[in-house]
């Protein structure tokens, strides 16, 4: 049973050989340590994506920003497309959001 759950649950603290030398195996004990590893994993991977996401967002928001100022100082749709690589249509968008 235990090497179905090691196997199953893909955990790598699982130690076999000490679980098979207690003579009673506490289920809710290992459900327990499992879910404080995989809360950490989740926390982290939920962290990284978070500060990705965050990084993306000011990106676009910069380049919105640089946009609009290049708008103000009298450049062109056509002129921002070309200088930034960014279609008129995809810049229009942009702007009017």
């Amino acid at each position: 049973m235990l090497k179905v759950v090691k196997t199953l649950t893909d955990v790598e603290w699982l130690d076999l050989e000490e679980l098979e030398e207690k003579e009673k195996i506490e289920m809710c004990e290992a459900e327990k340590r499992w879910l404080e590893v995989k809360s950490k994993e989740w926390k982290a991977e939920g962290i990284e994506l978070g500060i990705k996401q965050g990084i993306e967002q000011g990106v676009e928001l910069g380049q919105v920003l640089l946009y609009k100022t290049m708008i103000k100082n009298g450049m062109s749709v056509n002129e921002i497309s070309k200088v930034c690589s960014i279609s008129v249509e995809s810049l229009k968008r942009v702007l009017s959001d």
